[in-house]
C-alpha cells in the first residue's frame, strides 16, 4: 500500500469513528430526555390542573424510539418484551411418582399382598441421580487394565534379565572354579614331577 492509500483508509476511519459518536451521544440525550419526561410525569401527577397542558407535549415525546438490545451473552427472563430472540422448548420431565403409583394401583388390584414387586420392577438407577464421578471410574478402569498387562509384562521381563544374569554370573564363577582347580592339579603334578 502506498502512503496516498494509508491515509485515505485512515481518513475514512476517523469518519467513521466520528459518525459513532455523533450516534452514541443521540442515544444519550434521548436517554435523558425520556428520564425528564417521567419525571415531570412524577410531578404532574402532584398537580392535577397542570395535567391538562402536559399530556399534549407527552404524546408528542411518547414517539421517541430507544434502540433494542442485542442479547449476545444471555437470554433474558421475560421473553415476551423481546421481539425476535429465539426461545427454546422446555424439556418434558418424566413423572416418576404417577408411573410408580399406577404400577402399585394394578399390583393391588391384582394382588394385595404384591406391593413388594413394584419395587423390583422400578429400577432404581433411573430415579437417583448418577454421581458425577461415574463415567471417570469406567473411563479410567479400561486404562487400568491396560497398565496392569504392561506392569505384569515388565516384571517378567525384568525377572527373566536378572535370572539370566545370574546364570551368567554363576557359569563364569564355575568357569573360574575350573580353571583354578585346573591350574592347581597341574600345579600339584608339577610339583610331583
Amino acid at each position: 500500500m502506498t502512503l496516498s492509500e494509508l491515509e485515505e483508509a485512515a481518513r475514512k476511519r476517523k469518519e467513521r469513528l466520528a459518525q459513532w459518536k455523533l450516534k452514541k451521544q443521540n442515544q444519550t440525550t434521548k436517554r435523558k430526555e425520556y428520564e425528564d419526561d417521567e419525571n415531570e410525569n412524577e410531578n404532574e401527577n402532584e398537580n392535577e390542573s397542570d395535567n391538562k397542558n402536559n399530556k399534549d407535549k407527552d404524546l408528542e415525546e411518547e414517539i421517541i424510539e430507544f434502540p433494542k438490545p442485542i442479547f449476545r451473552n444471555y437470554k433474558p427472563n421475560d421473553s415476551a418484551n423481546v421481539s425476535g430472540a429465539i426461545v427454546l422448548p422446555k424439556p418434558k420431565l418424566i413423572d416418576v411418582k404417577l408411573m410408580i403409583e399406577d404400577q402399585v394401583k394394578n399390583r393391588s388390584n391384582e394382588n394385595d399382598n404384591s406391593v413388594i414387586g413394584v419395587t423390583e420392577d422400578v429400577d432404581l438407577l433411573s430415579l437417583a441421580p448418577r454421581k458425577p464421578d461415574w463415567d471417570l471410574k469406567r473411563d479410567v478402569e479400561k486404562k487400568l487394565k491396560r497398565l496392569e498387562k504392561r506392569t505384569t509384562r515388565a516384571i517378567a521381563e525384568l525377572t527373566r534379565q536378572r535370572l539370566l544374569e545370574e546364570q551368567k554370573q554363576s557359569q563364569t564363577c564355575l568357569a573360574e572354579v575350573v580353571a583354578t582347580t585346573s591350574k592347581l592339579n597341574e600345579a600339584t603334578q608339577d610339583d610331583d614331577d
